[in-house]
C-alpha cells in the first residue's frame, strides 16, 4: 500500500481534508510493536523468520523488511546481519527515552540552567509525595544512602554520582511512574552536569568540604521530614535545598552552558 491520501468531508465544508493512510509496512510494524508492549514478545525473543511473517501478514518481503527497519529505528528490535542474523526484541526501557531526550535537548540548544530549573520544579513535589505516601519504605533507604555519602565525602569525584543517585532514588520512591520515566530520561544529563561541575571546581578544598557537609546535612533533614510524614515541610525544605544547591552547581559550570550528552 502506497502513501495514499483519501478525502473525507467534514460537516458542510466544501473542501475535504486529506488524511494519510498508513503504509502497509507501518501497519505491520504497529502490530509487532503492540505485541512487544503487551509482553507477548519479550526482551531477547527472536522475531519469526521473514517467510513466516510474509505468510502471516500476507505482504511482500520488502514490506516486512521495511517494517523491521521501522522497529529498529525505534529501538524495539536489534538486527544482526549475515547467515545467522535476525531481529531480536529489545523491550522498551528508560535508556531509549534518555537517549532520545539527550539528542532532542542538545539539538535545541538547551542550557544547564534550563535543566536545573526543571529539576527544581519537579523534585520538591516529589519529596512531598514520598513523605505522604511512602514514608516507611523510603526512610531506611534514604538513610542508608546518606550514610554511604558520608563515608565517601572525601572522595571528590566518587561522591558526585552518589549525590545524583540520592536525587534519583528519592523521585522513584514518590511512586509516580510518569515522573520516574522523566527523571530517568534526564538522569544522564544531570549526571554529566554534576561531573562537569566537579571537574571544574577550583574552590578552596576546605570551603568546598563545608558546602558538601551542609548539603548532606540537608539530605538528613529531608529524611527526618519524610519520617515525620510532613509532606508540606518536605516539599518546602527540598525547594530551599534545590535553590541553594543550584547556586553552587551553576557557579561551577554556568547556567548558559549547553547540555552536552552525545558521544
Amino acid at each position: 500500500m502506497s502513501n495514499a491520501f483519501v478525502a473525507i468531508p467534514v460537516g458542510n465544508r466544501s473542501n475535504a481534508e486529506a488524511v494519510r493512510v498508513p503504509k502497509t509496512a507501518e501497519l505491520v510494524a504497529r502490530q509487532i510493536r503492540n505485541a512487544i508492549i503487551r509482553g507477548e514478545l519479550v526482551d531477547g525473543d527472536t522475531l519469526p523468520a521473514e517467510s513466516h511473517l510474509i505468510a502471516e501478514f500476507e505482504v511482500s518481503r520488502p514490506t516486512i523488511r521495511e517494517a523491521v527497519r521501522i522497529l529498529e529505528s525505534e529501538g524495539l528490535v536489534t538486527v544482526a546481519r549475515g547467515a545467522r542474523g535476525g531481529a531480536r526484541v529489545s523491550s522498551p526501557n528508560y535508556e531509549m527515552v534518555a537517549r532520545a531526550a539527550g539528542i532532542t535537548l542538545q539539538s535545541q540548544g538547551v542550557t544547564i540552567g534550563d535543566l536545573y530549573e526543571m529539576r527544581t520544579l519537579i523534585e520538591p513535589p516529589a519529596a512531598r509525595l514520598v513523605a505522604e505516601r511512602n514514608s516507611e519504605k523510603a526512610v531506611p533507604i534514604l538513610r542508608a544512602m546518606i550514610e554511604d555519602e558520608l563515608k565517601n565525602i572525601k572522595d571528590r569525584f566518587g561522591i558526585t554520582p552518589k549525590i545524583a543517585e540520592f536525587h534519583r532514588v528519592m523521585i522513584e520512591l514518590a511512586g509516580n511512574r510518569t515522573l520516574i520515566m522523566f527523571s530517568n530520561a534526564l538522569a544522564g544529563l544531570v549526571d554529566e552536569h554534576l561531573s562537569l561541575a566537579q571537574r571544574r571546581n577550583t574552590i578552596d578544598p576546605e570551603f568546598s568540604m563545608r558546602q558538601l557537609r551542609y548539603g548532606l546535612k540537608s539530605h538528613s533533614k529531608l529524611a527526618d521530614l519524610i519520617e515525620a510524614k510532613d509532606g508540606p515541610g518536605a516539599e518546602a525544605h527540598w525547594k530551599e535545598h534545590m535553590i541553594a544547591a543550584g547556586k553552587v552547581w551553576m557557579e561551577k559550570v554556568g547556567p548558559n552552558s549547553m547540555v552536552d550528552l552525545i558521544d
